[in-house]
C-alpha cells in the first residue's frame, strides 16, 4: 500500500502562533469592536459576547464570572453587564447586522494575500430534538434541530469573508451570489470554487462579473450549450476536455471543508440557545472568533498586523 504523503509543518512557527493566541485575542476583540461599534456601551457588550463565545460550553452565569475574573486581573476594562442583559443582546435580531460588520472587518486585512475563494455549507446541532413519537407519526415539526451555515473563505488563510446562518435549508444559489457580492467589496477575485450544489449558470455569471473564474463540480447532464452564459459553457467544456487541469483548480475547494472542521473542533459544533434569533447570533459570534484566530496566525506567518495599521 502506497504511503500517504505527509506535509511537515514549521513547528517553531506553529508553537509561536499557539502560545500567543489568548494574548492577541483580547487585542483583536478591542480592535474589532472599535471598528464596528460607536457607543461605549455597545463596545462593552459586544466584547463580552465575543469573549463568552470563545469557550463553547460556558453558560451565561459562568461567563459573567469569567469576565469578572479577567477584569480583576486588568486583562479587560469594559463594563460587565448582568448575565440576563448579555442574553437579551444576543437574542436581539439587530445583532445580525453587527455580526456581518464584524466578519467584514475581521477579513479585510487578509485582502493582501487572498485572491482565490471557495464556498460550502454545513450543519450545526442544537439542543432542540424531535421526539420519537413525532417522527413515527409523521407529525409536522415546527422547531428545527439544525442550523445551516453558508460560508465563503479565502483558500490560502481560511478567513471567512461572508457568512449566512439560516434556521432552514434552501436558497443555496441565492446566498452564494450574495456572498460573492460581499466578498468582492474588499477582495480581488481570481478563482472561485464550489461543489455540485452551486453548479448554476447564474453563479458562473456572477463570478465572471466580479472578475473571477468559476470552478464547480460539473455534472454529466450538461447539454453542451451556453444558455446565454458563455462562462457556463467554458467551465463545463474545460472540465470535459482537460479534467486533470480542471481538477487541480477545483480541489482548492477542500480548504473550505478544513475551515468547517477547524471551527467545529475549536469553537464547538453545537448551539445551546432555545430562541431562534439567539441561536443564529450565538453561532455568528463563534465564526467571528474563528476569524480572530486566523488574524493571530497572519501576524506571524504573513506579517500582517491590522493593529499596527
Amino acid at each position: 500500500m502506497k504511503k500517504r504523503k505527509r506535509w511537515p509543518r514549521n513547528e517553531v512557527l506553529y508553537n509561536t502562533i499557539q502560545e500567543n493566541e489568548f494574548q492577541n485575542f483580547f487585542e483583536f476583540v478591542r480592535y474589532l469592536t472599535n471598528c464596528v461599534c460607536n457607543s461605549r456601551k455597545m463596545k462593552s457588550y459586544v466584547s463580552c459576547l465575543l469573549i463568552w463565545h470563545k469557550f463553547p460550553n460556558l453558560s451565561a452565569r459562568r461567563a459573567k464570572s469569567f469576565l469578572k475574573f479577567l477584569k480583576s486581573f486588568k486583562i479587560i476594562y469594559m463594563t460587565i453587564p448582568c448575565f440576563k442583559t448579555l442574553c437579551n443582546y444576543r437574542e436581539n435580531p439587530l445583532m445580525h447586522n453587527v455580526l456581518d460588520m464584524l466578519i467584514e472587518e475581521s477579513s479585510k486585512p487578509l485582502a493582501k494575500i487572498e485572491n482565490d475563494f471557495a464556498t460550502d455549507s454545513t450543519g450545526i446541532k442544537t439542543k432542540l430534538f424531535s421526539s420519537w413519537f413525532s417522527l413515527r407519526a409523521k407529525k409536522r415539526i415546527r422547531r428545527r434541530d439544525h442550523l445551516t451555515v453558508h460560508i465563503s473563505t479565502g483558500v490560502k488563510s481560511g478567513i471567512v469573508t461572508a457568512l449566512n446562518i439560516e434556521a432552514k435549508q434552501g436558497k443555496d444559489n441565492v446566498i452564494f451570489r450574495e456572498q460573492v457580492d460581499k466578498t468582492s467589496k474588499n477582495f480581488k477575485i481570481n478563482e472561485w470554487s464550489g461543489d455540485g450544489t452551486y453548479w448554476c449558470k447564474k453563479n458562473c455569471g456572477k463570478i465572471v462579473e466580479k472578475g473571477g473564474k468559476p470552478y464547480f463540480s460539473c455534472k454529466k447532464s450538461w447539454n453542451g450549450k451556453q444558455s446565454g452564459y458563455p462562462s457556463w459553457k467554458e467551465m463545463n467544456q474545460e472540465s470535459k476536455d482537460h479534467p486533470r487541469r480542471y481538477k487541480k483548480h477545483y480541489k482548492k475547494r477542500s480548504k473550505v471543508e478544513a475551515v468547517n472542521h477547524s471551527k467545529k473542533t475549536i469553537h464547538g459544533e453545537k448551539v445551546y440557545s432555545k430562541l431562534e434569533s439567539a441561536r443564529l447570533n450565538e453561532e455568528g459570534f463563534r465564526w467571528v472568533n474563528h476569524n480572530i484566530n486566523v488574524l493571530n496566525r497572519a501576524m506571524y506567518e504573513w506579517k500582517i498586523n491590522p493593529l499596527e495599521d
